[in-house]
């Protein structure tokens, strides 16, 4: 073995005697900020010594006298009540009812002791043998079910057998119990279980002995699995504490722990979470590998009902690779925010604030990212933006940060910020009260528009250390449009328009030919200098234009002349658009915003005009010179009317064959050369009732090119006798076809009065990378199928390039009670699979299964589990399974 290998070795199992210790030792279940385990059960005492303590009267506490209760005991029965005088009790007999405050007790037989306030309550057998009416106890919000039941009105003691009560999402049954009279319970020979099964639950943890205060905790002693009636003694706790609070508290967050392929063994998601209020909460966790990375998040929650609610997500990884030194060393620190603010709609109607900030250093979803869809995303988005309305008005003012960042190239570009301020379309000559016929001048128009940004483009690496505040582009732009429209010849409109825009701008450049220049490179002299002067500039500029457009329809019908023909007619629209544009030439208005500098080429001085502000934000709206431009576009619908076979009284329907075929150009009536714009075709359609989708697409540019690739001032029909070239075509193809719904599901564990989901931290081993089914699985559709084939073919110059890709994503109900689910994609150019993931889910009632295989692509990994669905018991009782074969460093 060389010397690196002995290292490696030595590097991966440094840490794996501490993990020992903390695996050992760590607390299998979590514990409450305000609670602690220092609490005595003293069940030798209570249970285990005859229930006649509860009944005496050296046990019960004075207060008027020793046989007076507080308040009347009303009690009733179905079918007979008995009184025995000399005994001075009652027998009830059938559905009886016995109440005493907020004390409520039914069971088919009770017995009522009138001089010692005490009830005796039990079922009775049918005539199969089977107990039935069994005494239900209810105290205020707190029920039971029991088999027999001795409780005292005064002392507020009880003694019960075989009970059965729901505490949160779990359930208590146990052999003896005692009441005691602080609403408390000793418990011995007891069981606790996530299963509903009241009778014969699927598992549970026998105890031995326990102390439950309701609504808060349950305290046991020694406690063992057991699964289906087989007890699992190896699976045991010497002691047990579980919450049953109905509101937020703190507590110890599970790690689980594991081993990655890359970065060794591991502790990962375990911390700590403070349940500040039912409108807050905080989680704090953090994880370890035992060849050195590190890594800890924070997560904050804040909702405010009809307000607004908020989520913080913040990460830092360290990330170590070998030893320092070491030719395969590497190391890497990593970050990730990611913020969502969202305000209710009804909080505030005329100011709102939102935000969604998704934002990470390059390397962070290479390395740390769980979700195979952030590795598949190259670009990320973030805003933060505030709006404000004034009612009555037509204003509105915008502010937005915006934040790009893609993660192949390392590019950011960042809007910091951009705000907006706006008028909405008003018509200043229009009566208040008008009468007759709208006058022409009344349709006159007038907006205004405003913006002041400031933006930059850089790498994510230099963003905050070699970044100044001279980098960004900034500037402020304001748009006043005064525009009408009037019909000619009923097909035309005349749209006569006069803008006003300004600009204002921090800085402009100046350029010059210095023939002193030294170019290195090229070992030539001679460059053109680029000058940028700060000094802020206001460019103006008012702009008329006037555009005439038609766009009529006209329609085909073809109608069948066969009675019984399914097809009743065929309907097709055409609709031909053309329209014309001209702008004037503004003269010394624009003329004073651009400048020229000569250039010393070919033997000669040439030339070239350049404008101030090229540089800017904003580019200046016009150049020197008029324009005028010619726009053409035709477009095609094609439908058909066909009987329904469906419907017994022949009625008719709609069929859209194609929905839309567009062709589109333009001619540029004053340019030097190259007067026609390329011709874009589009077009979409749907089948089956939209479950299929076609799209399609295609360039075609009217002129040649040369050897070199660039386009000339010749047709492409004068080279080649065609139209023109193909420069660009796309094909789509989208299936989606699912079974019928059998009915709407609800999930069952949607319940809790915090304002949160009840089950804030999932399973960890659920939120993996493996993972992509989600906590609640959709049986009631048996099955759903998708799939996406996209063509694409492009060539600007020469060469060509085709692209086809293909992705199939879908699941079904294998039976009620498994669901499979399976994506890929496949790349049919490159003929190879990308990421594919495979997933099982079993539903075990109480249990549940999960199995995640990701065979080819990124993350290839398998991931098995099995655990509790209660999240009580989620995190102590799961078998959970991993293997991975990638390395991500």
């Amino acid at each position: 073995m060389d010397k690196n290998s002995i290292i490696k070795l030595y590097l991966k199992f440094r840490y794996f005697v501490f993990f020992l210790f903390l695996l050992v030792y760590l607390p299998i279940t979590s514990f409450s900020q305000e609670d602690t385990l220092q609490v005595n059960i003293p069940l030798n005492d209570s249970i285990i010594t005859s229930e006649q303590d509860l009944f005496t009267k050296d046990s019960i506490t004075k207060t008027k006298s020793d046989n007076v209760i507080e308040t009347q005991v009303i009690y009733n029965a179905k079918d007979s009540i008995v009184l025995s005088r000399d005994q001075k009790k009652v027998y009830l007999y059938k559905e009886a009812q016995i109440k005493y405050g907020d004390v409520v007790l039914e069971a088919d037989f009770i017995e009522y002791d009138q001089e010692k306030n005490v009830v005796f309550a039990r079922g009775v057998e049918d005539s199969t043998g089977t107990l039935v009416g069994k005494p239900v106890f209810t105290e205020k919000t707190d029920k039971f079910e029991a088999k027999t039941i001795k409780y005292n009105f005064q002392t507020k003691k009880g003694y019960i057998e075989e009970v059965f009560t729901e505490e949160e999402q779990g359930y208590l049954h146990s052999e003896l119990t005692k009441k005691l009279d602080d609403n408390n319970f000793l418990m011995k020979n007891g069981k606790y279980t996530t299963c509903d099964d009241p009778d014969h639950p699927h598992f549970y943890l026998s105890i031995s002995k326990a102390k439950v205060i309701p609504g808060e905790k349950i305290i046991s002693g020694y406690s063992y699995l057991v699964l289906e009636d087989l007890p699992l003694y190896f699976i045991g706790i010497p002691f047990g504490y579980f919450s049953s609070q109905n509101e937020q508290s703190s507590g110890i967050i599970i790690p689980a722990y594991g081993e990655d392929n890359s970065l060794g063994f591991f502790l990962r998601d375990g911390g700590y979470y403070f349940g500040i209020s039912d409108k807050m909460d905080l989680s704090i966790t953090g994880e370890f590998y035992s060849l050195g990375t590190w890594g800890t998040d924070l997560n904050y929650r804040f909702k405010k009902r009809y307000k607004f609610s908020s989520n913080l997500s913040a990460s830092y990884k360290e990330t170590v690779k070998s030893e320092q030194g070491l030719p395969d060393y590497f190391k890497s620190n990593d970050f990730s925010i990611r913020w969502s603010h969202t305000q209710d709609p009804k909080a505030n109607p005329t100011t709102s604030f939102n935000a969604s900030v998704n934002f990470n250093s390059s390397s962070y979803d290479k390395l740390h990212s769980r979700d195979v869809q952030d590795l598949n995303r190259n670009t990320k988005n973030s805003s933060i933006s505030f709006s404000k309305s004034w009612p009555g008005t037509p204003f509105r003012l915008n502010a937005d940060l915006r934040g790009s960042q893609n993660s192949k190239t390392n590019n950011v570009d960042l809007t910091l910020p951009v705000i907006t301020f706006d008028m909405s379309r008003q018509y200043p000559f229009r009566r208040k009260n008008p009468s007759g016929k709208t006058k022409w001048y009344e349709d006159i128009e007038v907006q205004y528009s405003s913006k002041l940004e400031n933006k930059i483009s850089t790498k994510d690496s230099l963003l905050f250390t070699d970044t100044k505040f001279s980098d960004f582009k900034n500037g402020f732009q304001h748009n006043i449009p005064v525009s009408t429209n009037f019909k000619l010849l009923k097909h035309f409109n005349l749209s006569p328009r006069l803008q006003y825009t300004g600009i204002l701008y921090p800085n402009y450049v100046h350029r010059y030919w210095d023939p002193n220049y030294y170019n290195e490179d090229k070992d030539t002299y001679g460059a053109v200098i680029t000058d940028t002067i700060s000094e802020i500039k206001y460019a103006q500029l008012f702009e008329p234009s006037i555009s005439l457009s038609v766009g009529p329809n006209i329609y085909g019908t073809f109608r069948s002349k066969n009675p019984e023909s399914k097809i009743i007619a065929l309907r097709h629209v055409l609709t031909p658009s053309a329209s014309i544009s001209y702008r004037p030439d503004m003269g010394n208005m624009v003329s004073q915003y651009y400048d020229t500098y000569k250039i010393f080429q070919g033997g000669e001085y040439k030339e070239i005009e350049y404008s101030k502000f090229d540089n800017g934000l904003y580019r200046f709206p016009s150049a020197p010179g008029q324009n005028g431009t010619i726009s053409l576009g035709l477009n095609n619908n094609l439908e058909m009317k066909v009987r329904n076979d469906k419907d017994t009284s022949n009625t008719e329907k709609k069929v859209k064959l194609l929905e839309s075929l567009r062709f589109s150009s333009g001619y540029d009536i004053f340019a030097d050369s190259l007067h026609w714009n390329p011709i874009t075709i589009s077009g979409r359609t749907a089948l089956l009732e939209n479950k299929i989708k076609i799209n399609f697409g295609a360039t075609v540019n009217p002129y040649a090119i040369n050897e070199d690739g660039n386009v000339y001032n010749a047709f492409e029909w004068s080279k080649s006798g065609n139209i023109g070239r193909l420069t660009r075509a796309d094909f789509s193809l989208d299936f989606s076809f699912k079974s019928s719904e059998k009915g709407e599901s609800e999930n069952s564990n949607a319940s809790g009065t915090s304002m949160f989901d009840e089950e804030y931290y999932q399973n960890p081993d659920m939120a993996d990378y493996q993972q992509q089914i989600t906590n609640y699985v959709d049986f009631d559709i048996p099955w759903n199928f998708s799939a996406n084939y996209k063509f694409v073919f492009s060539k600007p110059e020469h060469e060509s390039k085709v692209t086809q890709t293909l992705s199939v994503s879908g699941d079904f109900s294998l039976t009620p009670k498994w669901k499979i689910s399976f994506r890929t994609n496949y790349d049919l150019t490159e003929n190879e699979l990308s990421t594919t993931s495979i997933n099982i889910h079993r539903d075990l009632h109480c249990w549940e299964m999960r199995l995640s295989w990701i065979p080819v692509g990124l993350r290839q990994s398998y991931s098995f589990q099995i655990n509790v669905k209660a999240s009580t018991l989620r995190d102590f009782l799961k078998l959970p399974k991993r293997k991975s074969w990638y390395d991500n460093l």
